[in-house]
């Protein structure tokens, strides 16, 4: 019943995880773009879709104020993001972990988060 209601969230959470996963020779073909640091974009984009679907998926499912949402959402996005990066350090080969990734994923749900908080004021 969980995934059924939170479907979209879960199938985001699963490309992130897919993207963010790649051998680093894989992610480096796929890239379309040759501009510096285009993968923090990417990340930011991520993220603010995925903050996107967790507002839609928890505001539909809860009776929360939107303040609690998006504070469940800023701290499950940060947790998330924090997470893949160890995993990328410590059990991904050809990966690794950056800080500046953490930062443009947090940035992204954050902007959700600010441009939500704006237009519900």
């Amino acid at each position: 019943m969980f995934l059924k209601k939170y479907y979209r969230s879960f199938s985001i959470l699963i490309l992130i995880f897919v993207l963010c996963f790649l051998s680093g020779n894989t992610a480096n073909k796929i890239s379309f773009f040759d501009f510096p640091h285009f993968d923090k974009l990417v990340h930011f984009g991520m993220y603010f879709i995925f903050a996107f679907a967790l507002f839609f998926d928890i505001k539909t499912h809860t009776k929360l104020q939107i303040k609690q949402i998006l504070s469940i959402i800023l701290i499950l996005t940060v947790f998330t993001g924090g997470t893949i990066e160890l995993i990328q350090n410590y059990f991904i080969p050809g990966r690794s972990g950056d800080w500046f990734d953490l930062l443009a994923d947090s940035a992204g749900s954050l902007i959700f988060g600010i441009l939500v908080l704006i237009k519900n004021n």
